[in-house]
């Protein structure tokens, strides 16, 4: 017999498939490898992404919370100034819209005594009486601010509240003065030109500057009819032939055109659409547009702005989803003032904002395209009238930033947005309105 040599007790038994396990050692290395770079590279990667829209989020809402106060407080200085009453307390840097809101409370507090009395003033003044009892038979018609905000949203959503209370009191203040002076201009006129010292007019261009910065709706608008249960909203007429264009830009040197398409966008989405009335539901480009801002979008994408500049009528956005928001916002440039029209549509619905102010709040319950899809209906396409409805806006020469929220139940979607010259019928003006070609925009 020969003698077997000795095991080595250190040296593993030799496998019978010894190239099999070769291979299932490499993938074995390659599960660990991969596992390995998701964890340290993947993982880091989308912390990052959240940061980033942690960061846009929070500017976002300081943003807004600043615009919001530094808005109400010029009301205030404005009224403060017309009426030589004290002015409001002194803004203070804030590190967060909780802070802001508390200012703006103190800011609006102000405005509602100041208000109180420079009525009291006038009734004191008009019926010889002490100014404390013409404060007791006096009041303010602006309310009370509501209680405290919980989060910064609701802190955002609160200033905007205050801030638009605080400017119907300006302008119901304004149009009061207006009506008094108007009187007592009337008054001495049959006197034969004095009494009491009274003559003409009271000044205030205080109060007209400040209501121009709110005031982007022109005076003449009227609601939008809504039609019968169960029938579709009909669709605005167009007074004579249509020479329509897409561009963003209106005055002089530019196609002549009386239909202009906004067709130039940056846009963002989709975000999940929450609740029964998704269109109420903030998210950050609502309070503050940031270009180069990350957001949390819908099927837990990272979203981003992007750049479009639709070539046909109307907008398709890209990203289709359904049940979700999107966001546009662009710029119009005007080389002069003037009234336009804002003739609006959207599938499904739509807000839109000019200038920080909301002008259209959609919800006709039943549109034309929701009956037939709006890619057959062929004359509306080519006179660029997708629109559910219209609302004047009084704009002046310069720049004006234009945001629409649209939101998307399921199958097709678009926004349309097109101008035309609100003075277009009125002979006597003789206006035209033109367009310059579309530009990217700048931020």
């Amino acid at each position: 017999m020969t003698a077997l040599p000795p095991s080595d007790p250190y040296r593993p038994p030799e496998s019978e498939h010894g190239q099999l396990d070769f291979f299932l050692s490499i993938l074995l290395h390659a599960i660990v490898l991969s596992v390995a770079y998701y964890t340290i590279s993947l993982r880091p990667t989308s912390e990052e992404a959240q940061r980033r829209v942690n960061v846009t989020s929070e500017a976002a809402f300081k943003k807004a919370a600043s615009q919001r106060l530094n808005d109400l407080s010029h009301i205030g200085q404005a009224l403060a100034q017309s009426t030589n009453q004290p002015k409001p307390p002194p803004l203070t840097a804030t590190n967060s819209p909780q802070q802001a809101l508390q200012q703006a409370r103190e800011v609006y507090e102000a405005i509602r005594q100041n208000q109180h009395r420079a009525r009291a003033n006038d009734l004191a003044t008009l019926l010889h009486i002490p100014l404390d009892e013409a404060m007791r038979r006096t009041d303010t018609d602006m309310p009370p601010p509501p209680p405290a905000a919980h989060t910064d949203a609701e802190a955002i959503a609160q200033m905007a509240q205050l801030q638009a209370q605080a400017t119907i009191a300006l302008k119901r203040y304004r149009d009061y003065l207006q009506r008094r002076d108007a009187q007592r201009a009337g008054l001495a006129g049959a006197d034969g030109g004095g009494r009491g010292g009274i003559t003409g007019m009271s000044q205030a261009p205080e109060l007209d500057t400040a209501l121009e910065k709110f005031n982007v709706l022109s005076d003449s608008n009227q609601p939008v009819a809504r039609p019968a249960p169960g029938r579709p909203s009909p669709i605005p007429p167009i007074d004579g032939p249509v020479r329509a264009a897409g561009g963003r830009s209106i005055g002089a040197g530019g196609i002549y055109a009386n239909r202009i398409y906004v067709d130039t966008w940056y846009v963002v989405g989709p975000f999940d659409a929450e609740g029964t009335r998704p269109l109420d539901h903030p998210y950050p480009p609502e309070f503050a547009v940031d270009l180069d801002g990350t957001y949390a979008g819908k099927f837990g994408k990272t979203l981003a702005w992007r750049y479009v500049q639709a070539g046909e009528y109307p907008t398709y956005l890209p990203d289709p989803a359904e049940s979700a928001i999107y966001y546009g916002y662009t710029e119009l440039m005007l080389d002069h003032d003037t009234d336009v029209w804002a003739w609006i549509g959207a599938d499904d619905d739509c807000k839109l904002w000019v200038d920080d102010q909301l002008v259209w709040n959609g919800g006709a319950p039943l549109k034309p395209w929701f009956l037939v899809d709006a890619r057959s209906m062929k004359r509306e396409i080519a006179d660029y009238n997708l629109s559910e409805g219209k609302v004047r806006l009084r704009l002046h020469a310069g720049r004006h930033r234009i945001l629409f929220k649209l939101y998307n139940g399921v199958e097709v979607m678009f926004f349309s947005l097109v101008l035309s010259d609100a003075h277009a019928n009125d002979a006597a003006s003789g206006s035209q309105q033109t367009m310059s070609a579309s530009a990217p925009l700048t931020h």
